[in-house]
């Protein structure tokens, strides 16, 4: 098991896309016209990725049990099984198979499938709501069909909401202690943190829809020590967008993010940080973010690029 405390931050951005549109009309989600993205739009882009990618049915390793299923032979408009019928084909009705489950081992879940069985999981790892740290607009846009109404015209389907351009932070937060089985081992293992980290990027990246469509920029996971138990607060508000908004013709070459006031959070407790790891996009430019503004020792920090072998 896993006994480290982790924080991280998540990055994404969306340009001319909608990052998580609403179930109401699917415009971007939004409070006064200042746009926000759930926890569940990534969460779903890691248990998707999951299940594309590692999830053996035959065997029932790496079973994501938070997944649509669909029922067999249900036609052109899919029926999808319930939370019960899928704890019983696939579990048997056996509540303890649940935690071979990675997703719920990360994130938890409410199980009430019998009478005995009721009761939640709170899961070791926590995504925070995405903060947009840019300034998006929201715009809409007229669709048309390539079919024509009575008159001869060209038909119009409706509108379509996307932002101009959107950055949007996530916090992470990962406490292995939140969750602790019967035998006082914690429900989270070492290479699901491993799997989360992989999951959020390139599952981030694989999703593409009129609904949900971000690209991933920037993990960053800070690992403290062992004996380190307290949780720093966030940091997503701490962040500043140096580059600007990107003109819709020109596009642009590089996100700049300045993360003075995220190292000088961090400074604060860096004898207690055992590594820090960065995967970001090629095109993404960090301003202090090294060893010397963290002040901690050099190979504490690791740098990658997405999509890097």
């Amino acid at each position: 098991m896993t006994t480290n405390r982790y924080q991280g931050l998540f990055i994404t951005e969306t340009i001319l896309g909608n990052p998580n549109g609403s179930f109401v009309n699917n415009e971007p989600r939004n409070i006064d016209g200042k746009v926000f993205t759930t926890d569940k739009c990534i969460k779903f882009n890691i248990r998707d990725y999951i299940h594309n990618n590692y999830e053996d049915l035959e065997k029932l390793e790496n079973f994501v049990f938070f997944y649509p299923r669909k029922v067999p032979n249900s036609g052109l408009q899919p029926k999808y099984l319930t939370k019960e019928d899928v704890f019983k084909e696939y579990f048997d009705n056996d509540i303890t198979k649940l935690y071979e489950c990675p997703d719920v081992r990360m994130f938890g879940g409410t199980f009430s499938f019998r009478k005995n069985d009721q009761g939640n999981v709170f899961g070791p790892v926590q995504l925070t709501f995405g903060l947009d740290l840019i300034g998006a607009e929201i715009k809409s846009i007229q669709m048309g069909t390539p079919f024509a109404n009575e008159t001869g015209k060209q038909k119009t389907l409706g509108e379509k909401y996307i932002v101009d351009h959107a950055v949007i932070a996530y916090d992470i937060n990962i406490n292995p202690q939140t969750a602790i089985k019967e035998d006082g081992t914690s429900l989270l293992k070492p290479e699901d943190v491993e799997l989360f980290k992989e999951a959020i990027v390139y599952g981030t990246n694989d999703r593409v829809s009129t609904s949900k469509t971000s690209k991933s920029k920037l993990l960053i996971m800070i690992k403290f020590a062992d004996k380190y138990r307290r949780n720093i607060g966030e940091l997503k508000g701490l962040i500043e967008v140096k580059s600007p908004k990107v003109n819709n013709a020109d596009g642009h070459e590089d996100l700049v993010l300045d993360f003075v006031k995220v190292s000088k959070k961090l400074k604060l407790v860096n004898s207690y940080i055992e590594e820090i790891e960065v995967v970001k996009d090629v095109n993404v430019v960090i301003e202090n973010f090294d060893t010397e503004t963290l002040g901690v020792a050099k190979d504490l920090l690791t740098m990658n690029i997405i999509g890097q072998e």
